[in-house]
């Protein structure tokens, strides 16, 4: 896995230059590349909003079904989700809805986890010391339809 720091907003052009490269290598085609692009923008921002500091790991994978995709393991060094589910809705953090003043000034649309969710296959989140690790998982032929995951 190609491990890319995260320590401010700016580090996520690294990773996004990264997931571009290897989305193309692997087949994806335009708009998923600029779909996948957009995942881990809202990943390194999540690390510099909610954890502090960490990495995106970026890997080729192949599923015995799915075949060939593309991973990406956010791992920070911060605070555990307090609501996973209220995270992963728009307009919310982990404690409930942000405040459109709060919002305006995040310089976002407060869809970061949802969105990550509507452009991925899969997403999981383990606990780990200190922190947390998100790994999501995006096939060059999807296996479902897009946000149907968490209707």
């Amino acid at each position: 896995m190609v491990p890319f720091e995260v320590r401010e907003h700016v580090d996520a052009y690294a990773a996004r230059r990264g997931v571009r490269t290897l989305a193309q290598e692997i087949g994806f085609g335009k708009i998923a590349v600029q779909e996948l692009e957009i995942v881990v923008s809202e990943l390194c921002s999540n690390i510099v909003k909610y954890g502090i500091h960490g990495t995106i790991g970026l890997a080729r994978i192949r599923d015995a079904t799915f075949g060939p995709g593309l991973a990406m393991d956010a791992r920070d060094f911060g605070p555990p989700f307090h609501d996973l589910t209220l995270a992963l809705k728009d307009g919310c953090n982990d404690r409930g809805p942000i405040d459109p003043g709060t919002l305006m000034k995040r310089r976002g649309l407060g869809t970061g986890l949802g969105a990550v969710v509507r452009l991925t296959d899969s997403l999981d989140v383990t606990a780990e010391p200190g922190g947390k690790l998100i790994r999501v998982q995006r096939y060059l032929h999807r296996p479902r339809s897009p946000g149907s995951r968490w209707t």
